[in-house]
């Protein structure tokens, strides 16, 4: 998949750029790895992550989710919405409380920075490897806290975003495959992240691409989409 051939030739192509990405194949439990040393700004990807916390929140108070909860959550996952972020990060304490979350989900790669104005969570860093073990908990349930119930919600979230935000991980996705996914984008950061289900029993691959150095966040999804596509090919051949 990543090949030397298709390192050189990105690095090549993005002289100029960051892009990092990591693959988890959930038939055969091996990883894949681009530029794994690279430590990104997660953007709105960041939203994973607080719902997570928000899900493992209700859980822990062996209760449902409340519809105040789910009135933040559905925007902020669906459209990418900024305020209801920021409700829900000060809502449960903010820094502290989304680094207990970090430790929690054993993100050991990510550095929380937040608490600040103008939604300076953004700038927290991660990986592209702790996104997709994140993911890998929060949906499919390998090793994490999130029981069966609470994991159902963020999958209907992630599948039911808005289709002005399904580029990204989808790009080479075969017809009839489910992709449940979360974008980042802002300034000169273009990430996606997300869980590509295969038909049948099988689970499929989870993927993350962050990408950053970009003149506007747009001018990233091609390329975004292209190492989504190099993905696409090697984990959906028949």
């Amino acid at each position: 998949m990543f090949t030397t051939e298709v390192r050189e030739q990105l690095a090549k192509d993005y002289r100029g750029q960051r892009i990092t990405a990591h693959v988890y194949d959930t038939r055969t439990g091996c990883s894949y790895s681009l530029n794994p040393g690279n430590r990104q700004n997660p953007a709105s990807v960041f939203k994973v992550m607080v719902m997570a916390g928000t899900l493992l929140e209700a859980q822990n108070q062996g209760r449902p989710v409340t519809d105040w909860e789910m009135s933040q959550l559905i925007p902020m996952v669906t459209e990418s919405t900024n305020p209801e972020v920021r409700n829900l990060w000060s809502h449960f304490g903010g820094s502290p409380w989304f680094q207990i979350q970090a430790n929690t989900f054993g993100l050991s790669q990510t550095n929380v920075v937040g608490d600040a104005p103008e939604s300076i969570w953004g700038n927290t860093q991660t990986s592209a490897r702790d996104q997709v073990n994140l993911l890998r908990q929060v949906l499919l349930g390998h090793s994490g806290p999130l029981q069966a119930e609470y994991r159902s919600v963020a999958l209907d979230l992630m599948t039911s975003v808005v289709p002005s935000q399904t580029w990204g991980v989808t790009a080479g996705v075969p017809a009839g495959w489910r992709v449940a996914q979360k974008n980042g984008f802002a300034g000169v950061t273009t990430n996606s992240v997300g869980w590509v289900d295969e038909p049948g029993p099988s689970q499929g691959y989870v993927v993350a691409i962050l990408t950053r150095g970009w003149s506007n966040w747009q001018a990233g999804i091609p390329a975004v989409e292209r190492v989504s596509r190099i993905v696409a090919e090697a984990m959906t051949a028949p």
